[in-house]
This record gives structure tokens, C-alpha cells and sequence, in this order.
């Protein structure tokens, strides 16, 4: 069950076509994407989203833009990114159901591809939507640790997930034009919590108001 009760209206009539272990899939899938990128520099072309493409038939970067690893990332620091991927997404599946964490990328990947469609000439970072799963853990699961690079601490995930939410919008204050393309990475977060958030400000509202 997620956090927002709208989503369990839709379960009854799409539940029985959910992928369990869906982020398991893809920590594989940008794994083999590294691979062979490694293997054959420039594979990752073919995969990323591209609205003037995908409208030639290329209709695979639908989908497969979320394959794409940081290319220049070390691998020690993709093997540690897809292994926290692979972590916090078994977490919120065991905690909301697969049909739910389908949901959640399912809104999150519309919202990209329709701002891409938007605006073509801004290219696509599919961080922004990995990074949503992560805010999603850190709000359902907040008092988890974490080791965080390079304190040798654990700290409480709240606070990493506070910090680098900040960090996300860095780019957006220097290039505004990039925000509608944050905000639609993270549309997801927004669509599961941001109406139990307003939910719950009304009620305190409504009670201060009696």
C-alpha cells in the first residue's frame, strides 16, 4: 500500500499487469548498457531518449533512456549506485507491493517523456527519476542508516535525502529551463506524497479552525 490512497483505486483494474522486482531489472539492465558501452563506446546512443527519433519509429527510448548509466562515473562508484538502486527499491516494494512501485515509475516516466517532447533540445538525465526512488525510501523509511561517502558513519537517511534533494535544483538556478524536467523526474514522489502532505495540512487547518 503507498502513501496515497488514489493509488489504490487503480490497483483493482492494473494490478495483475505489475512486474515484481522491477528495479532489480533495471540496476541489470544498466549494468549490461555499461558493459557494452564499455565494450563498444558510443552504444548508449541508440537508448537515449530523443523525441525526433522515437518519431522515425525508434520507439524503444520510450523505455530504455532509464538504461542509461553515467558514462563517466568510476565503476567502483555505478557498482555502488545500482546496489543502493537494487537495495531501496526491494525496501519500498516489500513495504508498498509491485504494483505500487510500477505506479510509481509508470507516473514518473510519462512525466519525462512528455517534457521531452516539450522541450527537445534539453537532453534528459534519467538521474532524476532514479533519485525520486531514493526520496521515496528516505519519506517511507526515514529513520534507516546509511553510509554515506566518505564519512564512516551511518547517517539517519532523512538528512541524506534532504541534502541532495537541495543539490538537485542547483542547475535549475543557473538554467531555469531545466526545472520542468527535474520536477517530472521526481513527479512520482510528488504524485504519492505530495497529496497526503496537503491531506494533512488541511486537517490541521480545519481543527485549528473549529
Amino acid at each position: 500500500m503507498s502513501p496515497a490512497r488514489w493509488t489504490d483505486s487503480v490497483e483493482p483494474l492494473l494490478g495483475r499487469w505489475a512486474v515484481p522486482y522491477l528495479t532489480r531489472g533495471l540496476v541489470a539492465m544498466n549494468a549490461g548498457a555499461w558493459l557494452l558501452n564499455f565494450a563498444s563506446p558510443g552504444f548508449t546512443s541508440i537508448l537515449k531518449l530523443d523525441p525526433t527519433l522515437i518519431e522515425q519509429g525508434e520507439y524503444w527510448r520510450l523505455i530504455t533512456f532509464l538504461f542509461v548509466p553515467s558514462t563517466s562515473a568510476h565503476p567502483i562508484f555505478l557498482l555502488l549506485f545500482l546496489w543502493f538502486l537494487w537495495s531501496i527499491g526491494d525496501a519500498l516494494e516489500a513495504t508498498w507491493g509491485s504494483f505500487h512501485l510500477n505506479l510509481f515509475f509508470l507516473v514518473g516516466i510519462a512525466s519525462v517523456v512528455s517534457v521531452s517532447f516539450a522541450q527537445p533540445s534539453i537532453p534528459v538525465n534519467p538521474f532524476y527519476l532514479h533519485n525520486s526512488l531514493f526520496l521515496a525510501f528516505a519519506t517511507t523509511l526515514p529513520d534507516q542508516k546509511v553510509f554515506f561517502f566518505p564519512i564512516p558513519v551511518p547517517i539517519s537517511v532523512r538528512w541524506v535525502a534532504g541534502v541532495s534533494s537541495a543539490l538537485l535544483f542547483i542547475p535549475a538556478l543557473f538554467q531555469p529551463i531545466l526545472l520542468p524536467g527535474i520536477l517530472a523526474g521526481l513527479s512520482g514522489y510528488l504524485a504519492f506524497f505530495l497529496p497526503p502532505f496537503v491531506e494533512q495540512l488541511w486537517e490541521r487547518f480545519r481543527h485549528r479552525g473549529l
